[in-house]
């Protein structure tokens, strides 16, 4: 049975939601909202969330799959006050939007984890068709979650943000005061299933529980007659923003100057194109106020941008990535950037596509520069994390004064950079020294932004230390690092250094009346 994928802004002119109606050619009187999680989860499950959309649309059941206020592609951000409030504002509007959408006159709610919790709370308030509680939390024990994987996470002690996820003092009371159970829910039938782990793994790791989701749609009810989904009426755009989907590509465009260079943003990792942490979003709108155009997008498999096949999904590393970025920019002078695989593909881009717009590729902690079929997506990261602790360790006395006192074993700190040497020559056989000469000579800039003990700043300065010294004095490449950061920018001040560097760097390269001039 066929799909269709309806993307949409909905809600306040000033305070836009961004969301996707699911639906098949026919369908009966019964849809469904679907909560998604929030912080690390809401990214990691976003694969999940889509396939339970397509499911009980082939069931006959429209699905809504949405961004709450201040997350996703939505407006605001996770610093905006009375963020509990909005949330569940923001079920609201979805239920009002899908109802005057499709004409369905049954709406029910299908929620994740604290999205569950919420639809709850809403069901407690409103009439709801049907409920679905997939892992729900009770608000204090989600809460002491969160503070566990801030102490993991390594988080900075006076900035509660688990994950890269900001959540303020008053957004954790009021979380701590959600709790589904007693609730007098206006729904007759409420249907509660666990949320298995491996929902939550990385992107890359991801598992979709097709049985779980199996077992929630033969719940559904679907009665009615049937009818067909309205083809137009939908918000494609916002006065900042607007939706770009063509031949199967999926993005959100920010709006900017019309002279300035379009700036592309393909995937990091296996991550939708909010990016971690929500990364592209703050990246895109921070670039857009200064003066620039910013795509954010998926590759083929990825995020919103749908393939046939589910075991081709998640490619982070698609063979077809560079005649992909090349479709997307069509003649329009551009700049490719991305984060981890992202900066592989704009490397590669820029290397690969000599007829292609390109000006700069910008590549952020790339973790490889020639990845090669069957390599592990998981080794650069261990090592990463392995590499960071042994880095802070050095700045710190109290480490110093344990390995005089023989607490600390020497030949542990040799294993772990040998084995990153090992692992940096393994996967920059290729002469990158070479590579970047070519690019720069084919009149293209190349800029590296590095996290200040991220393995790809030795990767680069052990196969090129050289040419990078050289291409950077003619300034054909800019090279800077980030202090604190982690490999995604967890940390808000590390990511908003981040951002204003890059932000600095484009404006005055292209939007100064110099830099226009001399161009």
């Amino acid at each position: 049975m066929t799909i269709a994928r309806t993307p949409l802004f909905f809600g306040r002119d000033d305070r836009s939601l961004f969301g996707w109606i699911h639906t098949a050619e026919t369908y009966g009187d019964l849809a469904v909202v679907i909560c998604p999680p929030f912080g690390h989860e809401y990214v990691s499950s976003h694969r999940s969330v889509r396939h339970l959309a397509d499911a009980l649309a082939r069931n006959g059941v429209p699905a809504m799959r949405f961004d709450y206020d201040g997350t996703g592609d939505s407006a605001g951000s996770d610093h905006d006050p009375d963020r509990v409030a909005a949330w569940r504002e923001s079920i609201r509007t979805a239920m009002r939007t899908l109802r005057e959408t499709t004409g369905c006159t049954r709406i029910g709610l299908a929620g994740i984890r604290l999205g569950a919790t919420l639809a709850a709370t809403v069901a407690a308030e409103e009439e709801v068709a049907c409920l679905v509680l997939w892992g729900p939390v009770r608000g204090r024990q989600y809460l002491r979650e969160l503070k566990a994987l801030q102490l993991v996470g390594g988080g900075a002690s006076d900035v509660f943000e688990p994950g890269g996820f900001f959540m303020g003092d008053a957004t954790q009371q009021d979380v701590t005061r959600l709790d589904f159970a007693g609730l007098a829910l206006k729904v007759d039938n409420v249907f509660t299933v666990p949320a298995p782990p491996e929902m939550f793994a990385p992107p890359h790791a991801a598992v979709v529980p097709f049985d779980v989701i199996s077992r929630i749609v033969e719940t559904m009810e679907c009665r009615g007659r049937s009818r067909r989904f309205p083809s137009g009426g939908h918000s494609r755009r916002t006065p900042k923003e607007s939706i770009q989907h063509t031949n199967g590509i999926f993005g959100i465009l920010t709006h900017g100057r019309s002279d300035a260079p379009l700036i592309v943003l393909p995937n990091a990792g296996a991550t939708h194109h909010v990016g971690p942490n929500r990364l592209y979003v703050f990246l895109a709108r921070a670039l857009a106020d200064a003066g620039f155009r910013v795509l954010r997008f998926d590759l083929p498999g990825l995020g919103d941008s749908v393939i046939d096949d589910v075991e081709q999904e998640n490619d982070a590393y698609l063979p077809s990535t560079t005649f992909v970025i090349q479709s997307v920019i069509g003649d329009e002078k551009a700049i490719v950037a991305g984060l981890c695989s992202g900066a592989h593909a704009a490397f590669h881009a820029a290397l690969e596509l000599p007829n292609a717009p390109i000006v700069e590729s910008i590549l952020i902690n790339p973790l490889t520069f020639y990845y090669k079929r069957g390599m592990s997506l998981e080794q650069p990261l261990k090592q990463f994390g392995e590499w960071q602790w042994y880095m802070r360790s050095m700045r710190r006395r109290d480490r110093w004064a344990k390995l005089l006192r023989g607490e600390v074993r020497i030949a542990d700190i040799a294993r772990v950079a040998f084995r990153r040497f090992r692992a940096g020559i393994a996967r920059n056989s290729d002469n990158l020294g070479r590579d970047l000469h070519r690019i720069v000579e084919s009149g293209r800039y190349v800029t590296f932004v590095f996290s200040r003990f991220d393995p790809g700043y030795d990767l680069l300065m052990h196969s090129a230390a050289s040419e990078v010294r050289q291409l950077c004095s003619r300034h054909r490449m800019a090279l800077w690092r980030i202090s604190d950061a982690d490999h995604t920018f967890e940390a808000k001040r590390s990511r908003d250094a981040m951002i204003e560097s890059v932000v600095r760097h484009l404006r005055d390269r292209y939007l100064t009346s110099s830099a226009a001039q001399s161009r």
